[in-house]
This record gives C-alpha cells, structure tokens and sequence, in this order.
C-alpha cells in the first residue's frame, strides 16, 4: 500500500470517527445503524465496510480515543493535586483517588448505555480491540496502586494489604456499579454517589490514625 493510500485510508477512518462520535453522542447503541454512520461520514456504505467490520467496531472507534484523552487528563489533574502539598495525609490521598473515578463515573454518565456498552467489550473473548480496554483499566489501577503504595511508605496507610489489591478492589467497585445501574434500574445520575459510598468502605479503613 502506497503512502497515499496509506493516508486515505487514515482519512476516512477518522472522518467515520468522526462520525461515530456524534452519533454515539446524542444516540443509544441499538439506534444507531451502519446506514446511518456511513451518511454522517460522507461516504458509501461499502466503503465504511471495508473500513470495520460490524457496528460494535464503531463503538471501540468512538470510544476509545475519548477514554484515553480523559485518562490523560485524570493524569495531569493528579499530578496538580499531587503539589498541592507538601504532606501527603491518608485523607489527601484518598481524595486523590476519589477524584479518579470521579472523573470516569462523569464520563460514563454522560451517555450511560453507550458508556456500559464500550466497558463491558473488554470482557468480549470474541472483541479483537478488547486489549485496548484493558489497557485502560489497568492504566488507572496502576495509579491508585502508586498512591496507595505512595501511603504505605510514608506511614499515612497501613501496609498490611497490597496495594494493587486494592487498586483493583477500587476499579472493580466502579465496574460493578457500572454494570448494576441497569440491572437494578439505578438512575445513572446516581452512579458517583454510589461508587463514592462503596470507595470509601475500602479506604477508610487503610488511612492510619492521625493521618486523616
């Protein structure tokens, strides 16, 4: 394949993104058809076919830069929180923790089933892009595994558990509560509430007295 093709090729993937991304927005997923897509992007419906394979795969393609570009912002946010002060206390850290999924509970609440949706692909066998959702979890594990390791060395958390235990105890809060807003008929509006409430049962009991 030529570089011109090459870039064609990159052109219209991004202008299906592109369109992906609108639709996604202001649609659930079963309301969306590939017909649809392919009209938003300015393009033929055997073109976007040869582009991806099935309406899922718009789904990955909308999703997954959006997921990376909040990730890198919960990152720098951190980091600003992190030169707040000069004394990380138990309390700051987990305040720091609290603020990451705080930020992805807003994210997912902006378009709850659509959110669901692009999450739960990350447990699909059968979803070739599914690493790149792993990805993306784990990046956010490793970060609250830090700070909670941050904790333990500084004697503001006690260091009788692993921290990325309960970094993935803290991730797995916010999945579950992802996953059971539908089945239990939760207003997704309540999602933060809910994360927060359960968030804070595992890391309460981590700050050492004193350090609060």
């Amino acid at each position: 394949m030529t570089i011109t093709r090459v870039g064609q090729r990159e052109a219209t993937l991004e202008k299906i993104r592109t369109a992906a991304v609108a639709l996604f927005a202001e649609h659930d997923y079963n309301e969306i058809t590939m017909q649809a897509v392919a009209k938003e992007a300015g393009i033929g419906e055997a073109t976007l076919f040869r582009h991806v394979d099935q309406k899922v795969d718009l789904l990955t393609l909308a999703y997954s830069s959006q997921l990376d570009d909040l990730l890198n912002e919960i990152d720098e946010a951190d980091a600003t929180r992190a030169l707040s002060q000069a004394r990380h206390s138990g309390a700051h850290l987990r305040e720091r923790i609290l603020a990451i999924y705080e930020a992805r509970c807003e994210f997912y609440r902006r378009h709850p089933v659509n959110g669901a949706l692009y999450l739960a692909e990350g447990f699909n066998e059968r979803n070739p892009a599914r690493a790149r959702n792993i990805a993306q979890g784990d990046r956010s594990i490793r970060l609250v595994a830090g700070l909670i390791e941050e904790g333990q060395r500084s004697g503001a958390l006690f260091s009788h558990v692993v921290a990325r235990d309960v970094a993935q105890n803290c991730h797995g809060i916010y999945m579950h509560e992802i996953q059971r807003t539908a089945v239990r008929n939760f207003e997704p509006d309540s999602i933060w509430t809910r994360t927060r409430a359960r968030l804070l049962a595992q890391l309460d009991p981590l700050i050492v007295d004193g350090s609060r």
